[in-house]
């Protein structure tokens, strides 16, 4: 997995020291042209208005590991658009890859997703199965797979399972990206083993976030 310059002595440890402020104005790789950045600024802001990542920005601030973000230019030949780096406890965005502000938010909510989990628990990113947990999360709480943003694709299919598989693939494929999981048994065996707790554990939200109606204005909006 390609990782920003940052990342170069990529540490597998958990985190264990939290940057000290939530920068909510991100920091701009040298590489970036400037409309590529203010893309991603524009984009971020919106994002940090979203009460998914609001609900686990305020979580991460409140287990004193908030996150950086740092909008980056990644390789147009690797397949991710955004990852997590505990060590720096960083989170990067593909600035030149995505265009989309739902998108954007939607990465973003998933890298999240995976700063919350090392700073909650132990994550030893050497054990499959807890990789596969957090993966199995972040593909869930993300928004991803919802239904709704992907109703084109799921269209004569098995709609009420099809979250499900979009959710296992999602993993499954992250999964295999990771030097520790390249094993596709192996990843297999992790999966299973992870699923049953992880794929119902949404927490630091209340209920299931693709199930939750209540009312918000977007940020698009404001």
């Amino acid at each position: 997995m390609w990782r920003p310059s940052f990342s170069k002595d990529y540490d597998s440890t958990p985190v264990n020291v939290a940057s000290t402020t939530v920068v909510m104005e991100p920091r701009c790789d040298s590489n970036l042209s400037s409309m590529e950045f203010q893309a991603c600024k524009f984009m971020s802001h919106q994002a940090f208005q979203h009460w998914k990542v609001q609900i686990l920005v305020n979580a991460l601030s409140a287990m004193k590991a908030p996150v950086d973000l740092v909008c980056v230019r990644c390789p147009s030949d690797v397949r991710h658009r955004a990852g997590y780096s505990p060590r720096h406890n960083k989170i990067w965005m593909c600035a030149n890859k995505i265009w989309n502000p739902f998108e954007f938010r939607r990465v973003l909510t998933h890298e999240l997703t995976h700063a919350f989990d090392f700073a909650r628990a132990k994550v030893d990113t050497g054990n499959p199965v807890h990789m596969a947990c957090t993966e199995i999360r972040a593909w869930n709480l993300s928004g991803e797979c919802d239904l709704w943003t992907n109703w084109f694709k799921y269209l004569g299919e098995d709609m009420i399972n099809r979250k499900q598989r979009c959710v296992r693939d999602g993993a499954m494929a992250s999964l295999l990206e990771n030097e520790r999981c390249q094993d596709p048994s192996v990843a297999r065996a992790a999966m299973d083993e992870a699923w049953p707790q992880c794929w119902k554990d949404y927490w630091p939200f209340t209920t299931k976030p693709d199930l939750d109606n209540r009312y918000r204005q977007s940020p698009m909006l404001k």
